[in-house]
């Protein structure tokens, strides 16, 4: 079997906000750091600014790289023995998760100052949290980051990653 990748641009994806509603996100809420890392002075949380095979301060090097929920969850530990920081790297679940969304915005739903470059395509905006579904083992929820959606999928859908961290005092530190 021959997969052939094809880059594409698609057009009229802009993102949309209602300039009336309040944010959830003001930019002001976090504090970026060189390494692609950011903090979130609400939640605590320290976030990687990129999905996961996203590098650099517009996340505009690398490839998006794409999990079964069983990956997402394997993702964690991996980066954890790579990263040459901390060793607490995790899968949000969908509570954190849901904490970054931008209510007031679409496509995507995200400050894109706070968060550039998520993937848009209805396809591949999803990312995996790691709250699994109470009603089917089988699923687990997610986050459709095109328009702010939660769901519940089939856990062998292959969606994006974003790990967070909480934030300890020494890792505050480093942000004041």
């Amino acid at each position: 079997m021959l997969l052939l990748i094809v880059p594409m641009k698609v057009s009229g994806l802009e993102q949309r906000c209602n300039d009336k509603a309040e944010t959830s996100t003001p930019t002001e809420r976090f504090i970026k750091n060189n390494d692609g890392l950011l903090f979130d002075k609400a939640t605590r949380l320290e976030w990687q600014t990129c999905v996961s095979g996203r590098t650099g301060i517009r996340c505009q090097y690398g490839t998006v790289r794409y999990f079964t929920w069983w990956e997402a969850m394997m993702e964690p530990s991996e980066f954890n023995t790579k990263n040459d920081g901390y060793s607490d790297w995790r899968l949000p679940d969908i509570k954190e998760l849901y904490s970054i969304i931008e209510t007031a915005c679409e496509e995507p739903s995200l400050n894109q100052t706070i968060f550039p470059n998520h993937p848009l395509l209805p396809a591949v905006s999803k990312s995996w949290s790691s709250t699994p579904s109470r009603s089917n083992m089988g699923r687990a929820w997610q986050i459709e980051f095109q328009n702010g959606l939660l769901y519940s999928l089939g856990n062998n859908e292959r969606l994006t990653v974003r790990l967070v961290r909480t934030c300890d005092d020494i890792c505050q530190q480093a942000y004041d």
